[in-house]
């Protein structure tokens, strides 16, 4: 198979769990084209910050390793779903999570088998990587749109549910490593994963589009992300902290008997956090 992993995604190292992972990479569910014209009109109409950077989607490993890897990493996961059936699943149902400073509106299986369907798949490949526990139970969805509260997405969900129409898809050529190129960059397909027989990956170099992505990011959608990022950093609306409480004594000692270590996981936890909120995850 190596032979036929082009140059930019082939690594020397070895593929193991502590190899970094990074939030412009993933391993995701797109569905087909054909079933793109509800979802997107659904973002656009909702004003879905990721419209340009991400294609209907559901994320089943992110973040991921860089595209330097993607070479060893899909031989893992094809191998994975060797034993697997394809799935066709229908998303049938809207739902929401989220909490009083964010709120997300996504589309989901109403039936147990296909979610269960889902979440057999997702496991599959988590622990084709050497990740089995390292990540949070799995919620097969695909977003919709990002808003400040559940809230407000709940009311955007019943404002769309009375329209919304099942999509019935087969999941066959439907997996993808992707990644994207700087902060503005949108995700494209570096590899297609197969289901059953034999072990089977089909790579792109350069990366793949979808036809059906925006060719070029809209200011409205532009302005949406960067806005987003902003209030998630900021701690306030309009990139404006907000004023913290005073610090106590026993906190601002806290602060102070911290080691070397214990400050250098913290500033890493912040700088994935905003990547995440860059990303649109968040």
């Amino acid at each position: 198979m190596e032979s036929l992993v082009p140059a930019p995604y082939r690594s020397a190292a070895t593929l193991n769990s502590a190899i970094a992972k990074q939030h412009s990479s993933t391993v995701a569910l797109v569905p087909p084209e054909e079933v793109w014209p509800q979802v997107q009109a659904a973002r656009k109409a909702l004003r879905d910050k990721g419209l340009y950077r991400w294609p209907p989607h559901m994320n089943l490993l992110y973040p991921f390793v860089a595209p330097a890897h993607f070479g060893a990493a899909a031989a893992l996961l094809a191998f994975s779903l060797e034993a697997l059936a394809t799935p066709v699943i229908t998303l049938d149902a809207l739902a929401c999570f989220g909490g009083r400073s964010r709120g997300v509106l996504y589309a989901c299986c109403s039936s147990t088998e296909d979610t269960e369907a889902l979440q057999r798949m997702q496991e599959a490949l988590q622990a084709s990587t050497n990740e089995g526990g390292k990540r949070g139970s799995f919620t097969p969805h695909m977003t919709l749109s990002h808003f400040s509260s559940r809230e407000e997405a709940e009311a955007a969900k019943a404002l769309l549910a009375p329209t919304w129409q099942p999509l019935t898809f087969s999941c066959a050529q439907a997996i993808h490593l992707m990644y994207r190129e700087g902060g503005g960059g949108q995700f494209e397909r570096a590899c297609t994963l197969s289901f059953g027989g034999e072990a089977m990956s089909t790579f792109f170099s350069p990366p793949r589009r979808w036809e059906s992505m925006p060719a070029v990011e809209e200011e409205w959608v532009r302005d949406a992300r960067k806005n987003a990022y902003r209030r998630g950093i900021g701690g306030g609306r309009g990139g404006q902290r907000s004023r913290r409480p005073r610090r106590s004594r026993e906190e601002r000692e806290a602060i102070q008997a911290r080691t070397p270590e214990e400050i250098a996981e913290i500033r890493a936890q912040r700088a994935a956090k905003r990547a995440r909120l860059e990303a649109g995850e968040l």
